[in-house]
């Protein structure tokens, strides 16, 4: 029995002696293998509730239930009420734009492991949101934001299936969050802005959910516009209505970036007769430009708020009527051409910057070409008689009414040039007099574009009466 008292012994020695190499070999740090992903840890961490609600909002679950690895740097409770505290406007994550929320929690995923002790201070760790957070190792753990923040680490290395969790005690923000008007009011140069905003009664249009995308004119745009007009000396000599109606005009509803943009129109928040939405003329082809001639400052573009985005332009855009829009377009230089005949009796330009409301079907420079193709006489305009030019501009043109593509209805129409027929059984079409029949160009940049005083309908042909 002693005997093997004494070899059990000595196997126990031995085995024992065996596991303190073991750990000795492991730096003393005992080995345990992850039972759980990121997100199963952060619902069972009563600390990280508001972390795994947000991740729900912004349909963030399933991407960090993936493979990975990733490291999350987790916000407790405390810093999520925080941030909501930060804005008077914030009670509850659901008053934060889900675009916005998304950024932000985005903002906290690193592709990769990334252990505590395998962190050096000032290494940049490139985000999924596309930002950067900066380490530093001055005092402890602490993160450097976009925002400019210096953010502590609270437990670290909490290890997952898919990667490592370290609990941080605020929100990163890759950048300030403000609302559009929060935004304006930052930036000095948009200082005159602003007080138009307040003076017109639309800043809290302009801190509601949105999104919107913001035209924003600088100062010296708006001095520019006073300097245009003798009687304005300051903002309160332009009467509230019209300034109202200008700044809406440099609103748009929906969020659109400089990448997104087009040669179109686009609808403003500013109103034309019946209350139809004046149209925004953008251009991209050559450069960018917004109706007519404003062009984006450059570097103050894509300004990101938390309801929408800001472009900063070097003009105050007008309203523009119907004969603005024709000028502007670069598909309409030939009717403009004819419209500007100095052989003309009829002033066209003077007609048609009156009240209207016109409804106006203008004929693309390829219809004129077409119609100077059909006589081989007619090589420019100026070889088309007056009078028939005269008659030919004046069947275009419906006064007293502002009728919209889906407005439109068959029969009759009568013209400042005589009766037109819409005919919609085989699309928008019109039948002439002269027995053409002639498509009305439905599409963005080409019909229902809505001035003050009137709407225009870009048509294929030239209509002959």
């Amino acid at each position: 029995m002693l005997s093997i008292i004494k070899k059990t012994t000595v196997f126990l020695l031995f085995v024992s002696f065996g596991l303190f190499i073991s750990c000795d070999d492991d730096d003393d740090t005992p080995v345990t293998t992850p039972q759980n992903s990121i997100v199963e840890l952060a619902t069972a961490n009563s600390n990280l509730s508001i972390l795994v609600q947000a991740l729900q909002k912004a349909n963030l679950v399933s991407a960090l239930q993936a493979d990975g690895p990733f490291t999350v740097f987790a916000p407790t409770n405390d810093a999520f009420q925080a941030l909501l505290d930060s804005k008077a406007e914030w009670s509850s994550l659901d008053d934060i734009p889900v675009d916005v929320l998304t950024g932000v929690l985005q903002y906290h995923v690193v592709q990769g492991k990334a252990l505590a002790e395998s962190l050096s201070d000032g290494q940049n760790l490139s985000t999924l949101s596309g930002g950067t957070v900066s380490v530093d190792l001055s005092s402890g753990i602490k993160f450097s934001t976009g925002a400019g923040q210096s953010v502590s680490a609270d437990v670290v290395n909490i290890q997952a299936t898919n990667g490592v969790i370290h609990t941080v005690k605020e929100v990163f923000l890759p950048g300030k969050i403000q609302d559009i008007v929060d935004l304006g009011v930052s930036t000095p140069d948009l200082s005159t802005l602003v007080a138009a905003l307040q003076k017109t009664n639309l800043v809290a249009a302009l801190q509601a959910d949105g999104p919107f995308t913001v035209f924003a004119p600088t100062n010296a745009a708006f001095q520019t516009l006073l300097d245009s007009n003798m009687s304005w000396n300051s903002l309160d000599d332009i009467p509230v209505d019209v300034l109202t109606n200008v700044l809406l005009f440099h609103v748009i509803s929906g969020k659109v970036e400089s990448g997104d943009l087009s040669d179109t129109y686009v609808n403003t928040l500013a109103k034309g007769p019946n209350d139809e939405p004046l149209s925004l003329q953008v251009e991209v082809t050559g450069e960018i430009e917004f109706n007519g001639d404003a062009k984006p400052v450059e570097g103050l573009i894509d300004i990101s708020a938390t309801n929408g985005v800001v472009h900063v332009i070097d003009k105050v855009m007008l309203p523009p009527n119907v004969v603005t829009l024709a000028l502007n377009n670069a598909g309409f230089t030939s009717l403009v051409a004819a419209l500007t005949d100095m052989r003309h009796t009829t002033n066209f330009v003077d007609v048609l910057s009156a009240d209207g409301p016109f409804t106006i079907f203008a004929p693309t420079n390829d219809a004129f070409q077409a119609l100077l193709d059909s006589n081989m006489s007619w090589n420019s305009l100026a070889d088309i008689p007056i009078a028939t030019l005269d008659a030919v501009l004046k069947y275009h043109v419906v006064n007293g009414a502002n009728v919209q593509a889906d407005q439109l209805t068959n029969g009759d129409v009568t013209t400042l040039g005589g009766t037109i027929t819409i005919d919609l059984t085989s699309g928008a079409q019109i039948k002439t007099s002269s027995m053409q029949t002639v498509d009305i160009l439905v599409g963005a940049a080409t019909n229902d574009v809505q001035g003050t005083n009137g709407v225009i309908h870009g048509v294929n042909k030239v209509l002959l009466p």
